[in-house]
């Protein structure tokens, strides 16, 4: 996740419904999120490409609770 950048969960929820109204409504249909895909969704701004990009990054690592809460957990060894 971006260490540097904290997104709010309100930012967060506006592009969660945006992604659901746009048909990315799983984790497996949010990973497969391309740049084409970046055009069915209305209105997206450059703050919510990050926090896609951010979001797939925590989807992968299972790290959902710490992205929504705007928390880093540390590595499990």
């Amino acid at each position: 996740m971006n260490c540097e950048m904290k997104y709010n969960f309100n930012q967060i929820s506006k592009l969660l419904e945006k992604l659901f109204k746009s048909g990315f409504d799983s984790e497996k249909k949010i990973l497969s999120i391309d740049i084409g895909d970046l055009v069915k969704i209305p209105e997206v701004s450059s703050l919510e490409i990050m926090i896609i990009l951010d979001l797939k990054k925590a989807i992968k690592t299972k790290k959902i609770i710490a992205f929504l809460s705007g928390n880093k957990e540390e590595e499990i060894k």
